[in-house]
Formats: C-alpha cells, sequence, structure tokens
C-alpha cells in the first residue's frame, strides 16, 4: 500500500480506500490522510463523511465475514476466518460475552484499534442485526474521524507545521 502522503496526494478517492483498508483488519494510516488533507485546506465535512464511510464498509467486510463463518460458510475464507477467531480465542469469546451484555451500542468502540476488528467479527459470529451494526460503528467511527479532522483543522488555523 502506498504510504500517507502519496494516498493523500490522491484526494477524497485515496482517504476513502485507505479508511476501507483501515476498516478491514488490515492496518492503514487513514488519520493520517484525513489529518493531512484537512490540514492541506480540504473541508473537513467532506473529507470527515468520505472517510467514515470508507471505514464502515471496511468494517461491513468483516462483519459479512463473521456472519458467514457462523452459518456454516465455508472455502478457504471460511478457514482464515476460523483460524483468525481461533487465535483470538478469549478475546472474541469476552467481545461476544460484552456484546450478549451490553449489545449493540458497544460496536461504537468499533474504531479502537485491535478491540474494534475482534468487536465488528464478534458482531458478526453472534448475529447482531445489520442496521444496528452500522448505526453504531459509524456513530464511533465519524466521532473519531471528526475529531482527528478538527484537530487538523485547528493546527492549521493556528498556524503548527506539521
Amino acid at each position: 500500500m502506498p504510504d500517507a502522503f502519496t494516498l493523500a496526494e490522491w484526494g477524497l478517492p485515496g482517504l476513502f480506500l485507505v479508511a476501507a483498508v483501515a476498516g478491514s483488519i488490515l492496518p492503514a494510516p487513514s488519520e493520517a490522510v484525513l489529518a493531512a488533507l484537512v490540514y492541506g485546506g480540504v473541508a473537513p465535512a467532506p473529507a470527515v463523511a468520505v472517510a467514515t464511510v470508507g471505514n464502515v464498509l471496511g468494517a461491513l467486510t468483516v462483519y459479512a465475514m463473521g456472519r458467514w463463518v457462523a452459518r456454516g460458510g465455508g472455502g478457504a475464507v471460511g478457514r482464515w476466518v476460523q483460524r483468525r477467531a481461533a487465535s483470538e480465542g478469549p478475546r472474541l469469546a469476552r467481545a461476544q460475552e460484552r456484546l450478549a451484555r451490553w449489545g449493540s451500542p458497544l460496536l461504537a468502540l468499533a474504531w479502537v484499534p485491535v478491540v474494534g476488528d475482534v468487536f465488528v467479527l464478534a458482531a458478526g459470529f453472534v448475529g447482531v442485526r445489520w442496521a444496528p451494526f452500522v448505526g453504531f460503528v459509524t456513530l464511533g467511527k465519524g466521532l473519531r474521524y471528526l475529531f482527528v479532522a478538527w484537530s487538523a483543522a485547528a493546527a492549521a488555523h493556528a498556524g503548527i507545521s506539521p
């Protein structure tokens, strides 16, 4: 994957791409690209919207894998997800227990590194309905991106160099 500065040169399409990848199980510098774009003069509102939509779509891929495997989906992807679930073992079990106790609002924490991926996968395994999933994941990820964009805009306004 190209570095954060190259993706920032791609503008909003680059932001969408990196945010979608970051929303999946792969690490990607979506916050850095968002901050670079906003600092460079892109309006915060569309940048936050693009990053949020991309990141939620990436999370939906992990959720869909969890749903598919929980329903007996197979093939190479299913076996990979089962191995990932087995390697997450206790963390995945705790995430499933917490989702059962706290429900879908817990998915607002899907943006938290490492833990968020486990919550998203667990939501697929336990069968959280897609509408609450999308709503709470969008809320959490959107607020995170809003904070990053606000911080970058404030730094640019104050003349703080990156």
